[in-house]
């Protein structure tokens, strides 16, 4: 693993200890980091865009449900800014938001 992954494996390693320990023994979900870390439930999924900086790193949690892109939270400065904010959402409501120029 290079110096770039290490940030991901740890963000994914983060996540599954977060989500086995706010998740009920039925809810299935799984955490994938064999390409961008997502976060799958049965009806939503997180996906984890990170940017590298001079500053270091900045990450941004995507919220899609229904292969459609809900949310977006972020330029979390830490992995653990992230978990925290994918506990927060795990069981909150999925709405969507309309907006139109017009």
């Amino acid at each position: 693993m290079g110096a770039r992954d290490e940030p991901m494996a740890k963000l994914g390693r983060r996540l599954e200890t977060a989500l086995d320990s706010v998740l009920a023994d039925n809810v299935s979900w799984a955490v994938t980091t064999d390409g961008p870390v997502v976060a799958r439930l049965p009806d939503r999924e997180f996906a984890f865009e990170r940017d590298d900086g001079p500053d270091g790193h900045r990450w941004t949690v995507v919220l899609r449900a229904d292969g459609a892109v809900v949310s977006k939270f972020g330029r979390f400065e830490t992995v653990d800014g992230v978990v925290e904010r994918v506990e927060s959402l795990v069981h909150s409501d999925v709405r969507y938001t309309v907006c139109c120029d017009g």
